[in-house]
């Protein structure tokens, strides 16, 4: 009967106490564990993409608007749109480290006006 005492206060010696902790040997840093996934790391990638397709499409329609221009044409309002781009693109990059979610949202939304206006414009350069 003792002997099944032992062998149980042994098993929950080693339970609470896991070997590692007894032989002095520790697990991994805390700044060494990976981090659990949440949205924010998950969306990073995605946010940097939408920059990188925004900075694309305003690449391009920055030089559509500098064709209409040395044509002569009037690309005013399509300006303030290529401006209003620019704007959420900017306000995008410079959050997208800390908030991907919001960023890759105005970065779509920037890419989707850049696609207007260079539709526009390309109308308008026939």
């Amino acid at each position: 009967m003792k002997k099944k005492y032992i062998l149980l206060i042994g098993i929950l010696v080693f339970a609470v106490y896991p070997i590692g902790i007894c032989a002095g040997v520790s697990g991994p840093s805390p700044s060494m564990t990976p981090q659990a996934p949440n949205a924010s790391n998950m969306m990073g990638p995605a946010a940097h993409n939408a920059l990188q397709n925004a900075l694309q499409l305003e690449e391009k329609a920055h030089s559509l608007v500098d064709q209409a221009m040395e044509q002569g044409l009037d690309v005013s309002e399509i300006e303030d749109m290529v401006e209003k781009g620019c704007a959420l693109l900017e306000k995008a990059q410079k959050i997208v480290r800390v908030n991907p979610i919001p960023a890759a949202n105005m970065a779509r939304e920037a890419a989707q006006i850049y696609e207007d206006a260079i539709s526009d414009l390309e109308a308008l350069l026939g």
